[in-house]
């Protein structure tokens, strides 16, 4: 097909919150774009900085340029009133401090278009302020059914990060999204799971498509509580989520693995709320598949032997690891 004849519409959808310091080079980055049939719908989620003049600037800059200018609800229903506005055949979704590359919105069509999938999963640069660039894993796959790729999602060999999925918008149209307000820490792993799994098909593209940048702002070690809660509430949000799809069974073992790694996470920022409980799950775990162990540490499997033994026990030796710092 000459994509010339009719180059579909793309909306590009960035929600905004007190990002003032990043959005020339974000905007600028959707400007210099080598396609050009586009329409970008920013959400201006309540900022109390310098955002909305900015936004309105590149408004009267660039006729393609809409802002929505709505009061602070937090980023997942910024991304439901961009989604709710956008009239393209397709969606790419953008953080207001990261910038996309050039040529990455004319691969992302070209690419869906040719194959005619749903979504068209890309590579990206993780980007610090203190080391050079580093290529995201690439994609292993050159096309799979939705829950094929979920399962690569799952096994880390690709990304919930909802602007590395580059989507039909067909596909919030035609099924039920959920949009779960409270949540915004994991608020792209829940949209992803659930586009995902309505996919037919998906495809990856070779070469990276944006600069994810990385500030030191980002979850350290003393995670606050309101965070954390956030933390476990999108992972067991995802597990109710794939039992009322009925596919949970199909994945006991990822869902197993995600736990494992939660936890032990969870030990990491000193978050020792749910551990008696999470360790229930994790010896119960362990005995459906054995094979899990071979993913631990040698101090993570002596916690669970005491815990096996008795959790008053295992108690009192998790907390002695975590002031030695062994865990």
């Amino acid at each position: 097909v000459d994509m010339k004849d009719s180059l579909p519409l793309v909306s590009i959808i960035i929600p905004v919150y007190n990002s003032e310091a990043y959005l020339d080079a974000c905007f600028m980055s959707v400007i210099k774009q080598t396609y050009k049939t586009l329409e970008v719908i920013v959400v201006n989620d309540g900022s109390t900085d310098d955002s909305l003049s900015i936004i309105r600037k590149y408004e009267q800059l660039d006729n393609r340029f809409f802002c929505i200018n709505k009061a602070n609800g937090g980023l997942p229903l910024a991304r439901k009133t961009g989604i709710e506005h956008a009239h393209g055949k397709y969606i790419q979704h953008l953080d207001s401090d990261d910038t996309l590359l050039e040529t990455a919105i004319e691969r992302l069509v070209r690419r869906a278009e040719e194959t005619d999938a749903d979504i068209v999963a890309a590579p990206f640069y993780f980007c610090f302020q203190d080391r050079p660039a580093q290529k995201s894993v690439d994609l292993k796959f050159d096309a799979l059914s939705g829950f094929e790729y979920y399962l690569e999602i799952l096994h880390s060999r690709a990304y919930w990060s909802v602007w590395s999925n580059f989507q039909r918008s067909c596909l919030f149209q035609e099924n039920v999204i959920q949009t779960v307000p409270e949540i915004s820490f994991g608020e792209d792993a829940i949209l992803i799971t659930q586009l995902v799994l309505c996919a037919k098909k998906v495809v990856s593209l070779a070469e990276p498509i944006l600069n994810y940048n990385r500030y030191s702002t980002a979850m350290s070690l003393q995670v606050h509580k309101a965070r954390y809660e956030e933390y476990r509430a999108y992972q067991n949000w995802i597990e109710n989520f794939l039992k009322s799809k009925g596919v949970y069974g199909l994945l006991e073992k990822e869902m197993a693995v995600m736990h494992l790694q939660k936890t032990f996470l969870s030990i990491s920022w000193r978050r020792l709320e749910y551990v008696n409980e999470d360790m229930k799950r994790i010896i119960g775990s362990l005995k459906l598949f054995p094979e899990l162990r071979d993913e631990m540490s040698k101090q993570e499997l002596k916690i669970i032997s005491y815990y096996k033994f008795s959790p008053l026990l295992g108690y009192m030796k998790l907390k002695q690891y975590c002031r030695k710092n062994k865990l």
